[in-house]
């Protein structure tokens, strides 16, 4: 674990990891790959992959509390072509929402800086966030002058009824993303739309370069879909996805070899 002050890589040791089950059938996880102290292991009954033993939620905090998780990744300067793929993706992934009305209930979970919340906010839409990171969660409220809740989805404390939820990259992050998807489902309207990105495991890159693979991520990505993953666990939080966009060619979704864009419906009640 790195020591405060120090802004080097963290070295991450048998003390901060923790062993976890399937999110979808509570079982542990069969070995696919050693990234010691990680290991990426694959549900022997969903064929889900996940990351057991995984980072404690303490340890994972220090992950987005870092500053250079954005900035020097995710972010970058105006011109670079980090920040051009940002702003790429913000226009295709808006244009792929329904038509709302103006005032429409945007919430992204996830929101980092805010500036795809503020692009939505520029098209009409009312905006709010939740983010983990308490540095990206400052300089979203601080800076762009945004309703951002800084921490877990669950304990946002945020009144229902959102047209659109966005979880861009989010998914493969959280705890537990059936939990996460239904806390979501609770604050949806009910013809309202849930909006996500992902990478996913069934990909070519990863595929062939399999422990090599750059997105694999151990720390940070600790949830592995493919397409039917991605339906099988929205549907578990009653929700379905109604479209996936894989074509790196495509707005939403440029340059991505590896990720994929989706949408999802509240599916109805049980009678």
């Amino acid at each position: 674990m790195r020591a405060r002050g120090d802004t080097s890589a963290p070295t991450w040791t048998d003390e901060d990891v923790e062993p976890v089950t399937c999110c979808v059938c509570h079982e542990p996880g069969e070995p696919l790959y050693a990234v010691p102290p990680f290991a990426v292991v694959r549900c022997p009954r969903c064929r889900l992959a996940f990351v057991s033993p995984r980072l404690r939620p303490t340890a994972l905090q220090e992950v987005y509390d870092d500053v250079g998780y954005f900035d020097g990744g995710v972010y970058g300067e105006p011109r670079s072509l980090a920040m051009r793929l940002q702003r790429t993706w913000t226009r295709g992934r808006l244009a792929l929402l329904p038509r709302r009305a103006a005032g429409a209930r945007l919430l992204e979970v996830g929101c980092g800086y805010g500036h795809f919340l503020a692009a939505a906010r520029d098209r009409g839409y009312t905006v709010a966030g939740v983010e983990l990171s308490r540095s990206a969660a400052a300089h979203a409220g601080g800076r762009l002058g945004l309703d951002v809740r800084q921490g877990q989805l669950a304990d946002a404390q945020l009144t229902g009824g959102f047209d659109v939820i966005a979880a861009w990259d989010t998914l493969e992050h959280v705890p537990d993303p059936v939990a996460f998807l239904r806390t979501a489902r609770g604050l949806l309207a009910p013809d309202g739309v849930l909006a996500f990105s992902t990478p996913y495991f069934s990909s070519l890159p990863a595929r062939l370069l399999r422990e090599r693979w750059w997105t694999l991520k151990p720390a940070e990505h600790i949830w592995h879909f493919s397409p039917a993953h991605h339906r099988l666990v929205f549907a578990r939080a009653g929700l379905a996805v109604t479209r996936i966009v894989r074509n790196p060619l495509s707005p939403a979704n440029l340059g991505r070899l590896d990720s994929l864009v989706g949408l999802a419906r509240v599916l109805p009640d049980p009678p």
